[in-house]
């Protein structure tokens, strides 16, 4: 006679831990529903006890807000996109006495990098001390002042202030804009949330092109000022809207502001419920930290590199920030146009067209990446997709060196595959980096320094993107596709790095990436999984924490 079901408990034969690989494994006859996944148990089993309503009235309300912080993305988005379509304007090159390429467009594009660089300084000062809102807000009010100098710019000199002004104010607004929304967004949502945060990029920069393509038909001025004019929208919103946004609840922590931080955790991340377990959770690691925050001063960046612990995490700040920029995809933001004229397009309304319609491509590379970043891991999409990346740009290559020389007596079936590949690494690039740049980069970041640090990452990206603006435009001068190369190699280098050294991150609260931080090797702890057992009420527990009587098991025939 059969045993009753009832009598059966799952025997767990071996749980792993951080100094064990072996895979864990029960009874084949106990029927529990167990899972190995990516991150920490106390993080799955909060989560599974109390889901949001993705769709409530205050979910949707807190999406409206993020929105705010979206612009910021957007903005930059036009900002960086702009001047490389204005540059293939014949009618701006007239004006200003300017080429496509060359030393001087280089140092057109490169003070607005530098003026990033400067701006990206004064970041963790104004977001540690006034706040996240007041960061953005000061942001677009720089940039609204740099765009109005640049679209009146009579001379070069007006147009270097312009850019410099501009540059400075997406620094401080891009730096405080995705730092409020990865600590406003629910934990369990914050890898979609951020992820769709830097696809905002690209509803700024296809506005930019689409003006830009329409506007190059425009009689003289006009063609290159109303683009440059239109500038001003986002910075306006998103001025307007930090009025009218809760604060950051980690920054109010930071500064002893603990009631009103629970008030806006219960609100959006609650539903209204204070006892809610997610906030619960949020709430006892921002007091477990709050010494550490109110004991970092405003203009100490020490607490970056003064510890094992912070030295791992800078450094995977670092990645990011350099190998995001120096993987091929600045080359083809600030000089897509020229790319286009290497491989033997010549007009510049088709070059225009095509820049248009890439970022379109791009934008739904974005897109697709954002949804996917909490189902797939943060450093296998990051070695896979470099390794893409370095397929795709070397097939740029190929199609670019049948035009050497500037030959015209190519097919046009060459050009348009050389097309076809650029549209695919746009999209491929989009859909690993923009989702994550932002959002590792905050991840991996300790909370009393993550303002701090989000502007050494706008520092060094704009130091690798000074290589790009500058050189760039005189090694495709001198030398053309085969500078390209350059890419292609550096991509294969990069897949190396994050197989081996890359941090994963998901299945963490950001307070909980302490434990992964403070191991001997982090690369290695960070992929340890926890071993879930679905309990008979549908949640999700820790198996070391669950009795035979809470596991669902199945029913024998």
């Amino acid at each position: 006679m059969g045993k009753s079901t009832d009598d059966v408990q799952p025997q767990l034969h071996h749980v792993s831990t951080a100094n064990d690989d072996r895979a864990p494994s029960f009874d084949k006859n106990d029927g529990a529903q167990v899972r190995e996944l990516q991150g920490n148990a106390h993080f799955y089993e909060t989560v599974s006890a109390a889901p949001l309503d993705p769709w409530s009235k205050t979910s949707i309300k807190l999406y409206l807000i993020l929105l705010v912080a979206a612009l910021n993305a957007t903005a930059s988005g036009f900002d960086g996109s702009i001047f490389s379509s204005i540059n293939a304007m014949p009618q701006y090159q007239q004006y200003f006495h300017h080429t496509s390429l060359g030393s001087a467009t280089g140092i057109i594009f490169m003070i607005y990098t530098i003026g990033n660089m400067v701006g990206s300084l004064f970041t963790g000062p104004i977001c540690d001390h006034f706040g996240r809102r007041m960061g953005m807000m000061v942001g677009s009010v720089l940039i609204m002042v740099g765009a109005i100098v640049q679209t009146a710019a009579k001379s070069d000199a007006y147009l270097l202030g312009g850019r410099f002004v501009l540059g400075f104010g997406v620094a401080i607004g891009t730096s405080s804009a995705p730092t409020y929304a990865l600590e406003l967004a629910p934990p369990q949502w914050r890898a979609r949330v951020v992820g769709y945060y830097n696809t905002f990029f690209y509803t700024g920069a296809i506005l930019a092109t689409g003006v830009a393509y329409a506007a190059v038909k425009a009689p003289g001025e006009k063609a290159f000022r109303l683009p440059l004019a239109l500038q001003l929208i986002p910075p306006l919103f998103i001025f307007t809207g930090a009025l009218f946004i809760p604060e950051s609840p980690r920054w109010l922590t930071m500064w002893g502001k603990k009631d009103k931080a629970a008030e806006i955790l219960a609100k959006y991340h609650g539903g209204g419920d204070m006892n809610h377990p997610m906030v619960q959770l949020e709430l006892r690691e921002f007091e477990a930290g709050i010494e550490l925050q109110k004991s970092s001063s405003v203009f100490n960046y020490w607490g970056l590199v003064n510890s094992h612990n912070a030295r791992w995490r800078f450094t995977m700040m670092a990645f990011m920030s350099v190998f995001a920029q120096l993987s091929g995809n600045s080359v083809l933001t600030y000089y897509l146009p020229s790319m286009y004229g290497l491989l033997g397009v010549k007009t510049p309304e088709r070059k225009l067209l095509l820049t248009f319609a890439n970022t379109i491509v791009s934008g739904a590379g974005a897109v697709a990446g954002s949804a996917l970043n909490d189902s797939v891991g943060r450093r296998t999409k990051l070695w896979v997709g470099s390794i893409v990346l370095a397929g795709l740009f070397g097939g740029v290559t190929g199609f670019s060196s049948y035009f050497e020389g500037g030959r015209t007596d190519v097919s046009s079936t060459i050009t348009n595959g050389g097309i076809a590949f650029i549209f695919l690494f746009g999209c491929a690039y989009s859909f690993i980096y923009t989702p994550l740049t932002a959002t590792y980069c905050a991840e991996v970041l300790s909370t009393p320094m993550r303002a701090k640090g989000m502007g050494i990452h706008v520092i060094l990206s704009n130091c690798a993107n000074l290589y790009n603006t500058y050189v760039t435009a005189v090694a495709l001068e001198a030398i053309d596709f085969r500078y390209y190369f350059v890419f292609v190699g550096l991509n294969i280098i990069y897949s190396a790095v994050w197989f081996f050294l890359g941090v994963e991150t998901r299945g963490r609260t950001l307070e909980e990436m302490e434990e992964v931080f403070n191991a001997k090797f982090p690369p290695r702890a960070a992929l340890q999984k926890a071993v879930m057992v679905k309990k008979s009420d549908g949640h999700l527990a820790d198996v070391s924490a669950v009795t035979g009587a809470d596991v669902e098991r199945a029913q024998y025939k």
